[in-house]
């Protein structure tokens, strides 16, 4: 049986890989990985955040957090149009491109994670938000690029950035365990 270290590795790994597929089939944009780092968070922010839950054998969160140039480039790219402004066109192009690598993702860490359930992707985009977890931790935030130290944190989220020229994306899973 897998610890939850090595769970948390494979699926940094399959993360990545998941990612990068959907962004060089789907969406013609160049990404580069980043090191991904464990980060205590009860609460995320960004521009645009776009959110899969997951259940089945283990229940999380697989979010694709990124500001709003990344947003419009990313939908400018899949829509073929000029993407001005967070819009329902945006929001829409942001949770496919969330609902592919989750996709991806639940494809390539069924032997690791078991059977997975995905949601609907929810999209909110704007200045000033926060999506707040309500999953019991310490309250503290920090950062590690130690798998071990999630092990007993339901607030850890393992975030695997990825630059591009509009700057930094962030794809981000929470496993409760």
């Amino acid at each position: 049986m897998e610890t939850t270290s090595t769970l948390f590795d494979t699926v940094v790994k399959e993360t990545i890989d998941a990612t990068q597929e959907i962004f060089s089939t789907m969406v013609p944009m160049e990404i580069s990985p980043e090191e991904t780092f464990y980060r205590e968070e009860k609460e995320l922010q960004e521009e645009v955040m776009s959110l899969v839950n997951f259940s089945g054998e283990h229940s999380g969160i697989i979010a694709l957090l990124c500001n709003k140039n990344i947003a419009l480039k990313i939908t400018s790219l899949m829509l073929g149009i000029d993407a001005t402004e967070l819009d329902h066109d945006t929001k829409d192009a942001i949770g496919e491109v969330t609902n592919m690598i989750a996709g991806n993702l639940k494809n390539k860490v069924h032997t690791s994670l078991g059977k997975m359930h995905l949601s609907v992707p929810i999209v909110v985009g704007g200045t000033d938000l926060t999506i707040s977890s309500t999953s019991k931790g310490t309250g503290e935030t920090s950062n590690s690029s130690d798998s071990e130290e999630a092990d007993n944190n339901q607030n850890m989220w393992m975030i695997s950035p990825f630059s591009s020229e509009e700057g930094i994306l962030n794809v981000g899973i929470k496993i409760n365990h």
